[in-house]
């Protein structure tokens, strides 16, 4: 407390006699426990600054901060003789004395103006401080406060740098929603034309498989009206036949006997007795049998299986991708992408959307004509916003074209000997055994290259079809049926 203080440091400079400490404490007010400035006095005889008992009025009930009386509705008289008797013993003290008007700051302890500043506890002291701050640099406050204000504005400066690079993110995150609403309506219409599509392809499916139950429906519906026509005659002609032998035997004997053989002719019936035909009903298990199997198994053809697909997020603003993402060539412009961390950039790479820690993975591209071109696969915290150089050292594992030579790109680059220009790669990957291997898809599948590595984190495929029109394609894959 600063009252401490001054009362230590009173105990150094004056005569160790009871009166003045006791004139010190009555001339002093109880809430700042500073000698008074513009005292006043209430009803109960306690006095206070003017100012600290207006700020503890402000905070609680209207009460004598001392005796806690009430103080409703009173108002505080000025204390004029306290007042001169606190100016005198400052006076006498060759103490400033407290002036409520003036804003110039004064030593707590002393009373007297700063006029030095110590280094090393950094705050400004007054002449009487000297000896609370032995052995410390004591600077004048004109000496030090241009080196502060220096200090100040090294801070100042780097903060209003990171002010200008919040902006500059705050600005790039504007421009992300912007992207990430173009991103979801490309990928909404994208998604309704598919669905359009492939809703057509059902409804044509549809239809023809209604016309084909409509056509066996009428087939055999026919069959069987012929059928019941050919019996209706056929029980016609007997019922006939059976009133004529009945007429017959209705004559007498002898005409009858002499008439016998020739009735007993009559009465048969020439033809063979009909059966019940078979394959007389509808083919319901090949119209409904295992029917969403059948439709899936005849859409195949109108749906391409892509084992891999690209990432677009990660794909370099040099790059194009088709809307399938399973396509990507140069762009001739640089494209306004988000610098997002996972985009390549300057690198011209475009990663595979999914990574592969475990079991065996096989996808085949199209490179075609391509004059330059890399392609393989990648450990998932390869560099994304730097050149680097593509080496399996670099986590790195792939085959590329390049001035007219092939070669695996190892830290020494090593030549492929290819008999002729392979237009279509496989690649095959296998993380359990840790093999990369490379085969020519279009020349009776033959082996370029095989990488061995121990993988210890999730790789993803790469491809880097450099700055050409030509574009690199993933190959739709054959799917195949297994049943147990």
């Amino acid at each position: 407390m600063a009252e401490s203080k001054w009362n230590e440091e009173m105990s150094e400079v004056e005569e160790p006699t009871a009166g003045p400490f006791l004139l010190q404490e009555d001339l002093t007010c109880p809430v700042c426990k500073d000698f008074f400035r513009d005292p006043v006095l209430l009803r109960c005889t306690h006095s206070f600054c003017k100012g600290c008992l207006e700020q503890s009025w402000k905070s609680q009930a209207q009460r004598c901060p001392v005796c806690r009386a009430s103080c409703d509705g009173e108002a505080p008289i000025s204390n004029r003789s306290l007042m001169s008797a606190t100016e005198s013993f400052l006076k006498e003290k060759n103490w400033r004395v407290p002036n409520p008007i003036s804003n110039v700051p004064l030593c707590n302890l002393h009373h007297l103006d700063f006029q030095l500043y110590c280094v090393k506890d950094e705050v400004p002291v007054c002449v009487e401080c000297v000896t609370l701050h032995p052995t410390h640099e004591l600077r004048t406050i004109k000496q030090v406060a241009p080196s502060c204000k220096d200090e100040l504005n090294i801070k100042v400066n780097i903060l209003e740098e990171k002010v200008e690079t919040f902006k500059r993110m705050k600005k790039k995150c504007t421009n992300t929603v912007e992207f990430l609403k173009s991103q979801a309506e490309q990928a909404e219409r994208l998604i309704k034309a598919e669905f359009e599509r492939l809703r057509q392809v059902l409804n044509n499916e549809e239809a023809v498989r209604l016309k084909a139950l409509a056509d066996e429906e009428d087939l055999k519906r026919r069959r069987m009206e012929e059928r019941i026509n050919s019996l209706t005659q056929d029980i016609k002609t007997l019922s006939e036949l059976v009133q004529t032998v009945k007429r017959e035997m209705g004559a007498e004997d002898l005409p009858f006997l002499q008439n016998f053989h020739a009735l007993k002719e009559k009465a048969q019936w020439p033809r063979e007795d009909r059966q019940n035909p078979s394959d007389a009903l509808l083919s319901m298990a090949k119209h409904v049998g295992a029917l969403g199997y059948s439709i899936w198994k005849s859409m195949q053809a109108h749906v391409a299986c892509i084992p891999v697909v690209m990432d677009p997020n990660t794909a370099s603003p040099w790059l194009f991708l088709s809307p399938d993402l399973a396509s990507v060539r140069d762009s001739p412009e640089r494209q306004s992408f988000p610098d997002n961390p996972e985009r390549f950039d300057p690198c011209v790479f475009v990663l595979g959307a999914e990574g592969f820690d475990s079991g065996k993975h096989r996808w085949e591209v199209l490179v075609r004509d391509n004059p330059k071109w890399i392609l393989g696969v990648c450990n998932e915290s390869v560099a994304r916003k730097r050149k680097f150089t593509v080496s399996t050292d670099r986590g790195v594992w792939t085959i590329g074209l390049s001035k007219g030579v092939y070669n695996a790109l190892t830290s020494q680059r090593t030549v492929l000997n290819v008999d002729r220009r392979p237009e279509r790669v496989r690649v095959k990957l296998n993380i359990d055994k840790g093999e990369v291997s490379f085969w020519d898809a279009g020349n009776e599948g033959r082996h370029l290259v095989t990488f061995t590595h121990k993988f210890t984190e999730k790789v993803f495929p790469i491809f880097g079809p450099g700055l050409h029109s030509t574009p690199m394609e993933i190959a739709s894959a054959k799917v195949t049926i297994h049943t147990a």
